[in-house]
């Protein structure tokens, strides 16, 4: 299976090819999962998210274990204060690295010392990484669902992140979600 190509050049899942904005990762068909850690109480967030996700991708997948290969991974889950995901023997990067997918978002509310803890455990998972600390409603949603055309209209995921809840000081985001967005592996766009 071809899962990630950057422009006019085939490459795996683990490709050591530099991605700019000039060279962007480009994926095909990407293939979209969603992983409830939290069961029960995770499955209202997840069944919002696939129906207004969900039919942008050709591919989905869902699972309340892992783990699940894929391009884009919305977790579900709690993290602990000292990082580890809770109900899980993976750390939050072991579970990105297993998946093997570019973009990781933890979809569920944790707090910003649990995600420092969790950012700082072993593994070797690298993904453009989304931390939700506030859902705010049907703002979640909505913002992946924007964020996701955009990439698959051509804009790079930093580009198109910065268009919907522009970076500027004092910029006020009251229909995007309260995340962290760390760009590990950078651009990267669908097709």
């Amino acid at each position: 299976m071809k899962w990630l190509t950057l422009l006019g050049s085939s490459s795996g899942p683990r490709s050591s090819a530099r991605v700019t904005f000039n060279k962007p990762l480009l994926i095909e068909s990407p293939k979209l999962g969603f992983l409830n850690l939290l069961g029960r109480a995770g499955e209202t967030n997840m069944s919002e998210d696939m129906a207004a996700i969900g039919p942008l991708f050709a591919l989905v997948e869902g699972r309340a274990t892992g783990p699940l290969l894929c391009h884009v991974l919305l977790m579900y889950c709690d993290l602990a204060k000292d990082g580890t995901v809770v109900g899980s023997s993976d750390s939050l990067r072991e579970t990105i690295h297993k998946s093997a997918a570019p973009i990781v978002i933890v979809a569920s509310e944790n707090d910003v010392e649990s995600y420092i803890a969790a950012s700082k455990r072993p593994g070797q998972g690298r993904a453009n990484l989304v931390m939700t600390l506030k859902r705010r409603g049907v703002a979640f949603p909505s913002f992946f669902n924007h964020l996701f055309r955009m990439m698959f209209e051509g804009k790079s995921m930093p580009t198109a992140w910065v268009d919907l809840a522009p970076q500027a000081p004092g910029a006020g985001h009251p229909d995007c979600p309260e995340t962290i967005f760390s760009a590990e592996v950078s651009h990267i766009i669908f097709r």
